[in-house]
């Protein structure tokens, strides 16, 4: 039996580094603890050059059930300031996998609920088995979720799905959160790590100087951002033209000699 413990990573490929969050007999509910180390490993990754992709995903039959909002009542809120700045601990770590360099993947291996759905949206691909579903009960609480929750549900949802999940706060299953854009792919329980790494593999294997580039203006024009001169420097900076023509003559001969 898995020992309950505060998210792991493992390297199980060459540029492709995996976590998982370890609190399975508690539904993978989000400690302050998990959040530190959360942090701390992402840190990890993203000074390790040899590190392109990162897969988020958790043990046993959840994904995750969000922040335990039992730590509400030991005065320990979702929304306490652990950061300077306005973020509380919870956003700034999904503003942390929003952001990183790395590109990411949520492999959704069951139910998906409150924050834990934040979590997931920052990723910037998300894979479900057939079982998962999700849901955003926090309106149900009386709890206003953080300003980056609302904004990640409207970027990748849009606003009519993100007021429909997050005001009736009702179980919305894998082939639904498929039509919403919640999940990318739908696959067999069995299947689903194996896919993920396997996406995580041919993602590593290209050039990640500019995919990095690419991700921070595709996330930036979700924002209505996407034009600023920093933006359109890092894509520059990504640019070897050189490096481009020899990579695209190399998959021609490849293609050639098949």
């Amino acid at each position: 039996m898995s020992v309950e413990s505060t998210p792991v990573l493992s390297r199980p490929a060459e540029h492709v580094a995996f976590i998982e969050l370890n609190r399975p007999a508690n539904a993978n509910r989000i400690q302050p603890d998990d959040l530190a180390e959360l942090e701390r490993l992402l840190d990890q990754c993203e000074v390790d050059e040899q590190v392109h992709v990162l897969i988020l995903t958790g043990r046993g039959k959840y994904f995750s059930a969000g922040y335990d909002l039992r730590a509400l009542a030991s005065g320990v809120g979702v929304n306490q300031r652990s950061h300077e700045g306005d973020d509380s601990a919870f956003e700034h770590v999904a503003n942390r996998l929003e952001s990183t360099r790395l590109i990411t993947i949520a492999a959704i291996n069951g139910p998906v609920i409150g924050g834990a759905t934040d979590f997931a949206l920052a990723c910037d691909l998300r894979l479900g088995e057939e079982s998962a579903y999700m849901l955003m009960p926090a309106a149900r609480f009386g709890l206003p979720l953080y300003a980056g929750a609302l904004q990640r549900y409207v970027s990748r949802l849009g606003l009519s799905h993100a007021k429909r999940l997050v005001f009736m706060a009702e179980k919305v299953p894998a082939t639904d959160m498929l039509a919403t854009g919640f999940l990318h792919e739908i696959l067999p329980a069995d299947a689903l790590l194996a896919r993920a790494l396997a996406v995580g593999v041919d993602i590593a294997a290209m050039p990640s100087r500019p995919l990095a580039a690419m991700k921070q203006v595709l996330n930036a024009a979700a924002y209505g951002q996407g034009t600023a001169p920093d933006q359109r420097a890092a894509l520059l900076a990504a640019y070897d033209g050189p490096a481009i023509a020899e990579r695209a003559m190399a998959a021609q001969r490849q293609r050639a000699s098949r």
